[in-house]
């Protein structure tokens, strides 16, 4: 989450996950808790951050071409019960761009409202090229001002970057996005909550892919001793309108879908491991002016984050 905007053109998106350990712990409920984001004083947070992006576009006849569950509809006119939309284009065609990034963080202060922490990114690595083709990892240089960004984390796990970004506008505008996912109250396994949130713009070619993401996350288990807390997300992304940046007219319709697994760690007060996975699915439909074919583009965003 910290720093990979300053180097990519795909932002970060939320991140969530799941890590190994004793999970036989409290699975009946009977145990309330708090997950809360609020580390001590002094601690270093070290991060690698791995993100994953794939696309693969191609026209197509019209939008009465998508999956009926993507326009909200059952084949017979009825409302769809299941989404099911997605990427379903041969990944053979399609491109990816992979990135490696290690951060580190030092906890600069700490009350009950945020936390400032600030964040320093020692190296990116980047590879990109189409899918089964040999891609050969570049090595990209962050620059000095670029390299340094400072933070507030709230304890929903909600960031935001200090003011005035500076050099790091990029950076800032991406942490800005990311969401409080946590509960604001104590929960016990078993117990569920909802977030909507949206989903960052994501730049490809010369439009946006973006959205707002409904998500339904669930405590899943503790572990023994209580320090390790599980949580598991599923969301749908919709999104049906005009495009500003396109010609008038153009109308974007996005439908995905989110799943994840996060862990956190009671002790230390910070999601320490995390992944989730991210299937969107953009048709660009040409206004009554515009010519040629919709396009339809299949994406799908991976990221696993750790920190120890």
């Amino acid at each position: 989450m910290l720093g990979l905007a300053a180097c990519s053109s795909v932002p970060l998106l939320p991140v969530l996950a799941q890590r190994g350990g004793d999970r036989s712990g409290d699975r009946a409920g009977t145990r309330a808790v708090m997950l809360l984001v609020r580390p001590r004083v002094g601690d270093t947070l070290h991060l690698e951050v791995e993100q994953s992006v794939t696309v693969g576009g191609r026209r197509v006849d019209a939008s009465s071409n998508l999956p009926a569950t993507m326009r909200g509809t059952r084949d017979n006119g009825l409302p769809a019960a299941t989404p099911d939309y997605g990427p379903r284009v041969d990944r053979a065609n399609a491109r990816v761009t992979r990135v490696q990034l290690f951060a580190r963080s030092l906890v600069e202060s700490s009350d009950l409202t945020a936390t400032t922490l600030s964040t320093t990114t020692d190296s990116v690595t980047a590879w990109t090229g189409n899918v089964g083709d040999p891609i050969r990892a570049v090595r990209m240089p962050v620059a000095a001002a670029n390299r340094v960004v400072r933070l507030r984390v709230t304890p929903d796990g909600a960031m935001r970057a200090g003011d005035p970004w500076g050099a790091n506008a990029g950076l800032g505008a991406t942490l800005a996005s990311v969401p409080g996912l946590l509960p604001a109250g104590a929960v016990s396994v078993g117990s569920e909550w909802q977030r909507e949130f949206a989903l960052p713009a994501l730049p490809l070619g010369t439009y946006r892919a973006e959205g707002v993401v409904q998500a339904r996350l669930r405590l899943d288990s503790l572990s023994r001793n209580g320090t390790y807390a599980y949580v598991s997300v599923q969301g749908d992304l919709r999104r049906d309108g005009a495009a500003p940046e396109l010609p008038a007219g153009t109308r974007v319709i996005t439908a995905g879908t989110l799943q994840g697994t996060m862990v956190i760690d009671r002790d230390r007060a910070w999601i320490t491991d995390a992944r989730t996975v991210i299937d969107v699915q953009s048709e660009v439909a040409p206004g009554p002016a515009g010519a040629g074919k919709p396009m339809l583009l299949d994406i799908r965003i991976e990221q696993r984050v750790r920190v120890r």
